[in-house]
């Protein structure tokens, strides 16, 4: 192994316990939706581990490394650094050679989605809503929706991310807002 492959080991075991489990259950459900939708089992293992790495930096951290490591910071970012959590493990695994464009894409996405989202990108955005640990009432609905149908259930989560957030009264990420034009163009 590299050494940037054992760095984003390393980051991994400095997780806390609850993190950890997240981030395994998440690669758990990327592995069954890639059987099911014929993606990338690797790969589709490699998304899911590397999508909450930088999950429990401090904000002010997040800047920082999204700084050192050229990530476009735009105001909704620096309204809330914590959406910076996947484009910085993002370019985390690219600068190791970790997977490919799209588990970089899914990574980075995982938090707001956004257009032209690759079908491991899609899957990511729907694991990491869906995993096991996740309390809420539809969860399982959402899973079978997205094991039966991965356009489907993407634009389940996605509706569904888009009226929670309005629900608590946040603003939506750009991201977000142009992922939603996008399947509502596509009808």
């Amino acid at each position: 192994m590299t050494s940037q492959v054992l760095t984003l080991v390393d980051r991994f075991e400095q997780l806390t316990e609850h993190r950890q489990g997240h981030i395994m259950r998440v690669v758990s459900v990327m592995e069954e939706l890639a059987r099911r939708h014929r993606l990338d089992v690797e790969l589709s293992r490699w998304a899911g581990f590397g999508h909450d790495l930088a999950r429990e930096f401090r904000r002010p951290n997040l800047t920082l490394e999204a700084e050192r490591l050229g990530v476009p910071i735009r105001e909704a970012e620096r309204k809330e650094p914590l959406l910076l959590h996947g484009p910085i493990a993002a370019k985390w695994f690219e600068e190791a050679g970790l997977g490919d464009g799209s588990v970089w894409q899914a990574i980075r996405l995982h938090t707001t989605a956004g257009a032209g989202m690759t079908r491991m990108a899609k899957a990511l955005f729907v694991a990491d809503a869906v995993e096991p640990g996740r309390s809420y009432a539809h969860r399982p609905q959402l899973f079978e929706l997205a094991l039966e149908d991965l356009e489907q259930g993407y634009r389940a989560v996605l509706q569904d991310t888009w009226t929670y957030t309005l629900s608590r009264h946040l603003s939506l990420h750009p991201n977000t807002v142009q992922a939603m034009m996008e399947i509502q163009a596509q009808g």
